[in-house]
């Protein structure tokens, strides 16, 4: 498929940029000064796995799997840590992420980054982000006294197809950027107030954002966010320890819709051609060191209602100087006609050892092994995943998954080409080049697909198709 008509919704980005505006003119009223970029990036695989690290053995006491991450909120807590208490492995997670805090306060930056794959649909999870053939992204973030900015554009080629239409028509996207102010008052503290499209991930899971919408891109919100990471001062209150608390209101960027097969009926009616409206509220403590607790809200409207609750927990039950083990898990309610109730559960271990099949020269790193279990209202299965990265930024990352889909709750069922089962497996691997970072992998995936009708030459009404992907992403900032 080629290059489609650039799609532009002027009423949305004509919002956007005006929330931008009067975002900035109130920063310059009302807001004390910034001190860095206000977000660590959303889906930057190495910063969460050093981050979880120093929370997993206890040096910090702080969420390490809510995203976007106040910069500032993480920043009061890395200055309580004692560096000559850690060990060699805590150290190394440390440097890491001062040396990103460190690049985010200066005064900005300006980032290039291409991106291309072979084959589209393969499914993805944390800090696997990729939903076109290929792209172009261009980024220039700065700040001034008050607030920061970020204007982040995506020129896309072959865009993977959206529910409704046989293609995404958004050649051009703006997901990444923000405006952002830091508001302050004696009572309630400092909160960032922001107008973004931020990939937001708020679930301790590696597999699910939490947030059960439909749209695969960043909504462009209107969001609240704490800055900072103090206890309460009140007894009452100061058991919670370190807490944050973030709220969105937002629209995605493009129309949505069911997935059809039938181009005529998608012709015919309208009432798939909307864009998606979506709200949450999340608030995360921190009461012991290696314990973290959250609650969220969500709701999404498209062709229908959709609102979740969901209590998620993780908790380290094993530390030692060179190990942790940690389980995680998340109990979710989908409020609508019936209620349902779903969960995650996962286990994660984590331990200093050599690198893996001698890639690089540093001695060892933390390696990260997870089990995640899933059952949720669109599909349930097992994930298993590794990671390690090393202090001059080599890293691996591998998953495999076996999923099975539940397509009762999907409308329109008859024009579906359903896919019943799918294992996948990935393999990506990092390269620091110098200002720049490259990372290259390949997917393959089988998927079981169900047929309706027993047509010659299927199985007992089902098919099975093989694909492969490779790709590459390279990313220069400076």
């Amino acid at each position: 498929m080629g290059c489609s008509q650039m799609y532009v919704n002027n009423i949305g980005r004509s919002t956007l940029l005006a929330a931008f505006v009067m975002m900035g003119s109130a920063g310059a009223l009302m807001s004390t000064p910034v001190q860095a970029t206000p977000w660590a990036d959303s889906e930057d695989l190495q910063v969460r796995h050093h981050l979880q690290v120093l929370a997993d053995s206890g040096v910090i006491q702080f969420s390490a799997s809510t995203y976007p991450l106040m910069w500032g909120a993480l920043l009061e807590v890395m200055h309580r840590v004692d560096i000559r208490q850690l060990t060699a492995h805590e150290r190394q997670a440390y440097a890491q992420i001062m040396a990103v805090l460190e690049f985010h306060q200066e005064g900005g930056y300006i980032a290039g980054r291409l991106h291309g794959q072979s084959t589209l649909g393969a499914t993805r999870g944390y800090g696997q982000g990729y939903d076109e053939k290929a792209a172009l992204t261009l980024t220039r973030d700065f700040k001034t006294d008050h607030s920061a900015f970020r204007v982040q554009t995506a020129f896309r080629y072959d865009r993977e197809p959206l529910p409704g239409r046989n293609q995404d028509p958004q050649d051009v996207s703006f997901a990444g950027s923000y405006a952002a102010t830091i508001l302050s008052g004696d009572w309630l503290g400092s909160w960032v107030l922001s107008a973004d499209q931020l990939h937001t991930w708020w679930s301790p899971s590696y597999e699910s954002d939490g947030l059960h919408t439909v749209s695969e891109r960043p909504l462009q919100a209107l969001r609240i966010t704490r800055a900072g990471a103090t206890a309460f001062e009140s007894p009452v209150l100061r058991w919670m320890g370190p807490w944050s608390a973030t709220a969105y209101v937002g629209r995605s960027e493009r129309s949505l819709g069911a997935v059809v097969s039938d181009s005529s009926f998608e012709e015919s009616s309208d009432q798939f051609r909307r864009r998606e409206d979506g709200y949450g509220a999340r608030v995360t403590i921190n009461p012991l060191k290696r314990v973290q607790m959250g609650a969220r809200y969500t709701g999404s409207h498209l062709d229908r209602t959709r609102k979740n609750a969901a209590l998620d927990a993780r908790v380290t039950v094993l530390s030692h100087n060179y190990a942790q083990v940690s389980a995680y898990g998340e109990v979710i309610t989908h409020q609508s006609n019936t209620d349902q109730t779903f969960y995650t559960a996962g286990v994660d271990f984590s331990m200093h050892t050599p690198v893996l099949f001698g890639l690089v020269s540093d001695a060892s790193a933390p390696m990260r092994v997870f089990v995640e279990h899933l059952e949720h209202q669109s599909r349930e299965g097992t994930v298993f995943g590794m990671s390690q990265f090393t202090p001059s930024g080599f890293g691996i990352d591998t998953r495999v998954r076996s999923l099975r889909y539940h397509h009762d709750v999907y409308p329109l069922r008859p024009l579906l080409n359903n896919v019943a089962e799918r294992e996948q497996a990935d393999v990506s691997v990092y390269f620091p080049l110098g200002p720049s970072r490259l990372i290259v992998g390949t997917q393959f995936w089988r998927d079981t697909l169900c047929v309706l009708d027993n047509e010659p030459g299927y199985e007992n009404g089902r098919e099975r198709r093989n694909h492969v992907n490779f790709f590459v992403d390279w990313e220069i900032r400076w």
